[in-house]
């Protein structure tokens, strides 16, 4: 069997546990969960949600990059191959840079930033690099343990 087409083990795990069905639930309802962060309207000065009151440095790309780390890293969860995960990965690239598109073409007072683009993918790219080496430290530990 070639690396692409054989099953990830999480993916068989969870099915056997019958969590898949949930596991795609949580997948899809974080996605609409950072679309509606992404696409309201901007936070008030002073607010909780304005992001430039905490005083803290690049806060907003950390922030971008963490949540499309956590994403590509669920999208692993949902993947019964790797080619699938590999597009599933494109697909929340282009998800990502979109909703930064969208900011701008809605006119919600907020703005369209490259740099949160930037953010967004390098998050997907960490997450879906750090998916793979604990996905397959895993597949050989329990290969080991065979």
């Amino acid at each position: 069997m070639s690396k692409h087409t054989e099953p990830i083990s999480l993916y068989v795990s969870l099915k056997a546990r019958q969590l898949l069905i949930w596991i795609w639930l949580l997948f899809i309802l974080y996605g609409v969960f950072i679309a509606g962060l992404t696409l309201m309207p901007a936070a008030e000065k002073g607010s909780l949600a304005d992001l430039d009151s905490y005083g803290i440095s690049g806060l907003d790309k950390l922030l971008h990059g963490l949540t499309y780390m956590l994403f590509a890293m669920l999208a692993l969860c949902v993947s019964r191959q790797y080619r699938f995960y590999t597009t599933l990965l494109v697909g929340l690239m282009m998800f990502g840079s979109l909703l930064e598109v969208f900011q701008g073409i809605l006119h919600l007072g907020r703005e369209s930033s490259f740099s949160d683009a930037v953010a967004n993918l390098s998050g997907v790219m960490l997450g879906g690099l750090l998916s793979w080496y604990l996905e397959r430290h895993a597949a050989n530990k329990s290969n080991r343990n065979r």
